[in-house]
């Protein structure tokens, strides 16, 4: 680097004004490249980094593992239908027709999957939500239930409690963790079902726990637009009192 230097000074004897510095910045960008190497190969020459060897996944091999449908049935991470066993067949039949006292002792006998849906998506929290049955959510929220899931009328079992005015069950849901922006099928939240039907101490309990009061569903309707519409006077009212946006009824 000193050579080169020296030769930089030479040259500005017998060259034109303009080709010193150029050749100057050139000189100063090699020492800058000379000197990150020297740094990355101090670094490669650390012993913790010679060490070091990246984990290599091995490629998966042969038929994969068969499904664990009881593991499926049971695990909050199961979305999708699956194969039904006798009892959990039982189970949702007995829901289906309002036969708690049979379906709790499925639950607690353990002979019953919580997470049990049929292929329609039929499941036991939507039916007691609904049915207002807070002692068959508790029992399947202890067990592990997914708290969020539609059933075969494209209800969560949140909206299902908040259409069909089981003011307790929401509040138990709210506790248990239930999502309060979760859409129904067709786009709804539990804020806009309540809205629409005029169950007007739901709306109150949901905006009690937070839920944005300008919350909007697929279509862009806030729980206003949706009151209006359905022509739920109480609601409209106890929303415009808690703040609703009247300027933006009908407009986002």
């Amino acid at each position: 680097m000193k050579h080169l230097w020296q030769s930089c000074q030479a040259l500005n004897a017998v060259a034109p004004w303009w080709v010193v510095p150029v050749v100057a910045s050139l000189i100063a960008a090699t020492s800058m490249a000379w000197a990150d190497g020297a740094r990355a190969d101090a670094g490669d020459s650390d012993p913790a980094l010679r060490a070091w060897v990246p984990v290599v996944v091995p490629e998966r091999r042969g038929p994969p593992d068969p499904l664990d449908w009881e593991r499926r049935t049971r695990s909050a991470a199961a979305l999708g239908p699956a194969p039904l066993r006798p009892s959990d067949r039982a189970l949702l039949d007995a829901a289906r027709t309002d036969r708690w006292t049979e379906a709790l002792e499925l639950l607690k006998s353990g002979r019953a999957a919580a997470n049990a849906r049929d292929l329609d998506g039929a499941h036991t929290l939507a039916y007691a939500a609904a049915a207002g049955r807070d002692d068959v959510v508790r029992a399947l929220v202890q067990r592990g239930v997914v708290l969020d899931r539609t059933d075969h009328r494209g209800l969560t079992p949140l909206g299902a409690a908040a259409w069909y005015g089981r003011r307790s069950t929401v509040r138990l849901l709210l506790r248990a963790g239930a999502d309060p922006r979760a859409f129904s099928r067709n786009g709804y939240t539990a804020l806009h079902l309540a809205a629409a039907v005029g169950q007007e101490p739901i709306v109150g309990d949901l905006l009690a726990r937070g839920v944005p009061i300008e919350l909007l569903n697929r279509s862009r309707e806030s729980a206003l637009d949706v009151a209006a519409a359905s022509q739920q006077d109480a609601v409209l009212d106890l929303l415009i009192q808690a703040g609703a946006d009247m300027t933006m009824a009908g407009s986002r």
